[in-house]
């Protein structure tokens, strides 16, 4: 037995994993990651990186590497419902994606999972995390000072007992640990057993040049009746998504592929594959003592919308400024609430949507009342309003969870608009000064001098910036607006000096 500490430990690097110890790191907590597999992903799973996870990306330098890792093609994105790859198409999901530069300055990524999880590792190791593949979590307990995890490496049979003060369970749907820390779950279960299947062959006659190319095909000649082809990394190279049947062989996989792509003779070489459960599934809380749940491990939801990795990256984002400043002592232990207050309402909504988009896209056989039909995905992602949490709630607020992203209220417990203010140093975007700190935005002529003295006083980091007007923000011209490092409204007033109490409020000082 070999016994070591660490402040937090992460089980699982995948992207929620790997995004936790990116934004701990980012914050001065170095986090030991370890995952059971031999690395990262080295299939290309989810796709893409929508503005708000961009968003957080770019606070961590990460823009230009995921930037970099798109796939070859035009930088769009092709996404159709269709019979075959051939035709004919049903409705052309691309076409009607709406322009999200009005709600966030950055671009959309275009980034594979196994691209943007090596891009996560290399950060993470920048920024002090320690990674151990190959290593297996067996046990956890935990006692008022921490948690006590019993780690196996699946190499040498070692056996090492980390004493953590806080463990992060990113370990997917099948890791196991979210059962150790005694959380149950709930959701609709699994929908279907899915193999997918990586081919190569020539598709440039039906598919369009674009860097992501993706086709839901609802075609009664295919096993379920539906199925999915994707493009991959690797120009030639597509994944085949099918009803799972053990008894197929090869070249029964290789005449479903010709079906989805709707060419009887179709060359083409099967290269592996892989059958997965399509389910829906969150946990009943996120948080048990000292074990917080993140990506896989808090909700699972079927891959239709492709917000699966994005939500458990932005997990990541969310919880890192958190638990690094109960680590390092700038808030109080009660702030880690707030993680499943603020996430879980989240989770909840976007397991809905992706169940009611594979019922429209690829399963109406399912569709039901109590699915129905996708909300607003620009209200879903940009809209959201934590119910409560780490944040000074407005009387009268309302309980509405999403706002009119067009429209937006700038309460606090929604993201702070991507709108221009002006000041001495020019316009710029709130969404624009994001990092590792507070910010602060006043038209109160006092305003900058009381957010420094707050800042002082609670020795935090903390930039404040003077508007003309706060009005754009939904404040008083003359009011004053707390944001979080992770974007979201923490307070507003008419009083700078209020500052202070209401970090107080926020941090649980």
């Amino acid at each position: 037995m070999v016994e070591e500490s660490t402040d937090v430990l992460v089980v699982g690097a995948g992207l929620a994993g790997l995004s936790t110890a990116v934004f701990l790191g980012l914050h001065g907590v170095p986090a030991l990651v370890v995952d059971r597999h031999p690395g990262t992903s080295v299939q290309p799973k989810a796709r893409g990186q929508n503005p708000i996870a961009m968003e957080a990306l770019g606070t961590a330098g990460l823009t230009g590497a995921i930037l970099a890792a798109a796939p070859p093609g035009r930088e769009a994105v092709s996404i159709v419902i269709s019979g075959s790859m051939a035709g004919p198409v049903l409705h052309s999901l691309s076409e009607t994606y709406p322009d999200l530069t009005r709600y966030s300055p950055a671009p959309v990524g275009l980034a594979s999972q196994a691209r943007a999880e090596a891009a996560l590792t290399a950060r993470a190791r920048e920024l002090g995390a320690r990674l151990r593949f190959r290593t297996r979590c067996e046990a956890v307990s935990q006692d008022p000072a921490g948690a006590t995890v019993t780690l196996r490496s699946l190499d040498c049979d070692l056996v090492r007992e980390v004493r953590a003060r806080y463990v992060v369970a990113a370990d997917g749907h099948r890791g196991g640990l979210r059962e150790l820390a005694g959380i149950g779950s709930h959701g609709r279960g699994i929908f279907e057993r899915m193999t997918t299947v990586r081919f190569t062959a020539d598709l440039s006659a039906w598919a369009s040049g674009d860097a992501v190319v993706l086709h839901y095909l609802r075609n009664a000649a295919l096993p379920g009746g539906s199925g999915v082809l994707v493009s991959t990394d690797t120009q030639g190279e597509w994944v085949a998504g099918m009803a799972a049947d053990p008894e197929r062989d090869e070249a029964a996989t290789a005449a479903v592929i010709r079906t989805l792509v709707g060419v009887p003779d179709l060359e083409l070489d099967v290269l592996g594959g892989a059958t997965w459960d399509i389910g829906h599934r969150v946990a009943d809380r996120f948080q048990a003592g000292r074990v917080l749940l993140v990506g896989d491990a808090a909700h699972v939801m079927p891959p239709t919308g492709g917000q699966g990795g994005n939500t458990a990256l932005l997990d990541g984002y969310h919880l890192g400024w958190k638990l690094a400043a109960v680590v390092r002592g700038d808030a109080g232990p009660a702030l880690l609430d707030s993680h499943d207050a603020e996430r879980r309402p989240y989770a909840e909504a976007m397991c809905d949507w992706q169940v009611a988009n594979m019922v429209v896209r690829q399963r109406p056989d399912l569709a039901d009342e109590s699915i129905g039909e996708p909300m607003d995905p620009v209200a879903l992602g940009f809209g959201y309003a934590c119910p409560a949490g780490a944040f000074v709630a407005e009387p009268g607020a309302g309980a509405a969870m999403f706002d009119d992203p067009d429209a937006p209220s700038g309460r606090p417990g929604t993201r702070v608009p991507h709108t221009r203010l002006t000041g001495p140093d020019g316009p710029v975007s709130p969404r624009e000064l994001l990092g590792p700190h507070f910010l602060v935005f006043t038209g109160a002529p006092d305003g900058v001098a009381a957010a420094r003295a707050a800042a002082a006083e609670l020795e935090i980091d903390l930039r404040a910036h003077e508007v003309h007007t706060a009005a754009p923000l939904g404040a008083d011209p003359r009011g004053t607006v707390l944001v979080r490092p992770d974007g979201i409204v923490a307070w507003r007033g008419a009083d700078p000096g209020e500052l202070a109490k209401a970090l107080r409020t926020v941090l649980h000082r």
